[in-house]
Order: structure tokens, then C-alpha cells, then sequence
């Protein structure tokens, strides 16, 4: 493990971007997750500019949809799908048939799990990712107490999860439960990334880190 300290969040954003894109322009056509909360966004618009000036091309890897509230669907404000879709996807143009997101509104997760699964088992696993971390410790949705095992599954959501879902809605939303990619799966990845931006998220930055 390497930890690596931004003096602020646009140099944060800056060394993920630049970290993101050599991976890719090294490794074309390979499996890539990327995380959709608040602290990648900088990342992401960094490297949507970076593909427009021909600096990587992102249209060249196939991505995989980190999480999911589940009762969402990708046209409700909020939900993963649609913030990859706003903030990355459609800025760069990525071609749908190499995205796959979770169906937050399909009444059968276990369908949704299993069609993620299959998705990162036809790419060879994911090849890179970049996560976020949550105000419990969470990466995706892999709440504090849910299985240590490989493949995809649903997660009750920690009342931190629920409490901070506010934030993404704009509204106060039943959200109970998630759909999310399993912390064994992305640590076989060949590459990853966890950011961390701001003075709220030291406290499990250093039990992480340290503990």
C-alpha cells in the first residue's frame, strides 16, 4: 500500500485523473470500477477533459458499475447509475454495450448479481479501480459486518449510509438496502485507488490507515 497526501481536493482530483488514465492508456480493453460518490467527481470531470484533448481514451475499457440503491433506476436523481451517467459516461461518450450498471429498480437482485457477476467474469476481473470511502468506512456499498466473500450481493445500509443518502437525492428517500460489487471482488484487482477528501473523513482515514 501506498498513501500518497494532496495538499487540497484539486490535486487529489489531478493525481487520481492522471493515475486513472496511465492505467488505461497501458492497459486498453481491460474491466474498470469506478466509484460514483461526491469525493470522485473532481477525478471524473478531470478525465472526461483529459479523453476530449486526446490525453487518454476512454472509450477503449469496458466499465462496471460499483453500487446501487436499490429502488432507484438510472433516470432517478441520486442513484450511482445516473451520476456515472451525468458526471462521465455521457460526457465522453462512452459506448453503452461497454458500461454495466446495477437495475436498482429490478425486483430481482439476485438477477442483478449475478448478471454483474457474469460481466466482471467475461473481462478476465476487473483490471483498475478507484473507490471512495464512507463517512462508517464503507467501500460501496460494503457496509461495516457484510460478508468478506467474492461475487456481488445486496447489503442492509448502515443508518450512517441512510442518514448521508440525503445528500444525493435532494429529498429524504425510504433507501434501505444496496447492491454493490464485494470488497474480496475488487481487491483482485490489479490496480486500486481509495480517495479521501476533507476534514470529516480523517477520523476512519486514520483507523484504516493506522488501526
Amino acid at each position: 500500500m501506498r498513501i500518497a497526501i494532496a495538499e487540497d481536493y484539486d490535486e487529489l482530483s489531478e493525481m487520481a485523473a492522471h493515475a486513472t488514465a496511465e492505467y488505461i492508456n497501458n492497459n486498453p480493453e481491460t474491466l474498470i470500477c469506478l466509484a460514483a460518490g461526491d469525493t470522485p467527481l473532481g477525478m471524473l470531470e478531470i478525465l472526461v477533459d483529459m479523453h476530449r484533448h486526446k490525453e487518454v481514451d476512454l472509450s477503449t475499457v469496458y466499465y462496471a458499475g460499483l453500487d446501487e440503491w436499490v429502488g432507484l433506476g438510472p433516470e432517478d436523481i441520486g442513484s450511482c447509475a445516473k451520476v456515472m451517467s451525468d458526471a462521465f459516461y455521457n460526457p465522453a461518450g462512452i459506448p453503452k454495450d461497454r458500461i454495466h450498471v446495477f437495475d436498482g429498480l429490478d425486483k430481482d437482485i439476485d438477477k442483478q448479481c449475478r448478471s454483474m457477476e457474469a460481466w466482471i467474469s467475461h473481462h478476465g476481473g476487473i483490471g483498475f479501480t478507484l473507490l471512495g470511502i464512507g463517512m462508517n468506512g464503507h467501500i460501496g456499498f460494503n457496509e461495516p459486518g457484510t460478508p468478506d466473500t467474492k461475487g456481488c450481493f445486496s447489503v442492509k445500509l448502515d443508518n450512517t449510509t441512510k442518514t448521508v443518502s440525503a445528500k444525493y437525492f435532494g429529498k429524504s428517500r425510504p433507501v434501505s438496502t444496496g447492491m454493490t460489487i464485494g470488497w474480496r471482488t475488487l481487491l483482485d484487482a490489479q490496480t486500486g485507488i481509495i480517495m479521501a477528501s476533507g476534514e470529516l473523513k480523517a477520523p476512519i482515514v486514520k483507523a484504516a490507515v493506522e488501526e
